[in-house]
């Protein structure tokens, strides 16, 4: 009977421990998420990204940001906000190296869009994030899914500076 209580007694315990270890890593990751996203962001998009907080769950794949605001290179307007993006990321595939975004969801976003003759204010962006000539052909592919977008009340703007056309889409 003894050893029937120490047996409970030790996997309340290991449970306990495990449900603290779990919660103790959301609530750490998410703070930590919001300060790289922040400290990095010039580095990486050439842009300055602000937001209110994060959370991340990174056993279910849950990522929230609250109040994002991504700017103009260079510049202190804002080129896209929303006050909440969420993406739920299929974990197992991403071991594969396929990223799939099985939800991805904007609510309230407000983006415009920029043309210059040829040029958009996004060229910036696709340029960091194309291939490049010299890219490694040995390694496997990338792939990346998006298999559901909601947008809830949505407003893009579209102005051509040369003619000039001020155009938007909103909700």
């Amino acid at each position: 009977m003894n050893d029937l209580h120490k047996y409970k007694k030790s996997l309340i315990v290991s449970i306990c421990t495990v449900i603290i270890i779990v919660a103790l890593v959301i609530i750490i990751i998410s703070p930590i998420t919001k300060y790289l996203i922040q400290k990095y962001d010039k580095k990486y998009t050439g842009r300055e990204i602000s937001l209110k907080w994060a959370f991340v769950n990174p056993f279910t794949g849950y990522i929230h940001l609250s109040k994002l605001k991504i700017h103009e290179l260079k510049s202190d307007s804002v080129f896209f906000s929303a006050n909440g993006v969420s993406l739920n990321f299929a974990m197992l595939k991403l071991f594969s190296g396929n990223y799939e975004i099985s939800e991805f969801r904007l609510n309230r976003p407000r983006g415009i869009i920029i043309q210059n003759k040829k040029d958009f204010n996004f060229n910036d962006l696709v340029e960091k994030f194309s291939l490049k000539d010299e890219a490694d052909t040995t390694r496997t592919p990338v792939h990346f899914n998006i298999l559901g977008v909601k947008i809830t009340d949505g407003e893009f703007h579209y102005r051509e500076k040369l003619i000039p056309i001020n155009y938007f889409i909103k909700n």
